[in-house]
């Protein structure tokens, strides 16, 4: 992370100049800009409010109970989790399938379906808005080809993980394939055979619960219904720190970039998730040359997507770490409870 941030430190000098900078922030209304930014707090907690109300219906509707208050704190620890370990989209979902394991002591088959179901509504929210938007900008404005290039890279590469979730989610037998082959990597790196063997009857157990959690979504879509509709609200809150952000610089004109807004939204999400990708820098340099592609000046790009960062990323670095901290205090105390009760009941026999 401090690479990636040095990197677009760099980046700004190099390409925005900081006298430029300098200059956007003299000019911005103190008050204006308080009054928009403070606002972009609470849209991202809204937005991940009802991005853990996703997982939540996901999860009743297999019966696996934990309450929207566990699903809150465990979506932010996944969250920062996400950030901070450069394989977004897996260290997140096993993170939070682990922490509702440890939780219920069960059910962890059901409970990586939901993740996994969770994570293609997820996608397929945001790649209708990317589909959606390109097509009006397309339509609208002259593409440079680079730019048509990338938009129809990006919209594969998300129909392509959709597509292979999918796959892995119906195709028992192309599931079990991929489990074997993680756990003869587990096997070469432990070399411990009865563990092995452990892992692998669990594994077993796992992927039964889990094409049975899939199964239930199958033959009820009525339960999507309503992660759907979550995920559009998630989306929405999601976006509007972008515009937030922009209208907190003085920048009245965000309004008439909406689709070049959603763009360039979509297409960080998507860099973000690149399999060990630098969490910090790369996505920051792709926003503000998109920003400066489609129009807005370069220092304006260059302040707005530093502030986004700070929302998007940071805060929730900050927050998740906090709700970390919490959740692991809380269960010490319950444990070191839970321990003098035994003492004292053994004392008193």
């Amino acid at each position: 992370m401090v690479a990636g941030l040095l990197v677009f430190i760099l980046y700004l000098h190099v390409f925005v100049g900081f006298a430029e900078i300098a200059g956007i922030l003299q000019r911005v209304n103190p008050t204006q800009y308080l009054a928009y930014y403070s606002l972009t707090v609470a849209a991202i907690v809204l937005s991940v409010l009802f991005h853990s109300m996703v997982w939540h219906e996901l999860l009743k509707a297999l019966s696996v109970n934990i309450g929207l208050k566990k699903a809150f704190l465990f979506s932010w620890i996944g969250n920062f989790v996400d950030l901070v370990v450069p394989l977004e989209a897996v260290s997140g979902e096993v993170t939070r399938g682990y922490l509702v394991h440890n939780y219920l002591k069960c059910r962890f088959g059901e409970t990586i379906a939901s993740l996994v179901l969770q994570r293609i509504i997820s996608v397929l929210t945001v790649l209708t808005g990317l589909v959606a938007s390109s097509v009006y900008v397309i339509l609208r404005y002259r593409v440079e080809p680079a730019i048509l290039y990338l938009l129809v890279a990006v919209a594969g590469g998300t129909a392509a993980m959709i597509m292979g979730l999918l796959y892995l989610s119906l195709k028992e037998e192309a599931a079990r394939k991929l489990v074997n082959v993680l756990i003869g990597v587990a096997g070469v790196i432990t070399r411990n055979r009865s563990k092995l063997a452990e892992l692998r009857r669990k594994a077993e157990q796992a992927l039964g619960a889990f094409h049975q959690g899939v199964k239930t979504y199958g033959r009820s879509p009525k339960y999507l219904v309503k992660p759907l509709a979550y995920s559009y609200v998630s989306w929405f809150f999601y976006m509007t720190i972008y515009f937030l952000v922009f209208y907190a610089l003085g920048f009245e004109e965000a309004a008439v970039y909406i689709p070049q807004m959603i763009v360039v939204f979509s297409i960080s999400l998507a860099v973000q998730t690149m399999p060990l990708a630098f969490p910090v820098g790369l996505v920051e340099i792709v926003m503000t040359s998109l920003y400066v592609v489609f129009g807005i000046p370069t220092a304006t790009s260059g302040v707005a997507t530093t502030l986004i960062r700070v929302v998007t990323f940071w805060f929730q670095i900050l927050v998740g770490y906090a709700v970390v901290q919490w959740v692991g205090i809380k269960h010490v105390l319950s444990r070191n409870n839970k321990t003098e009760s035994l003492n004292q009941g053994a004392g008193s026999r």
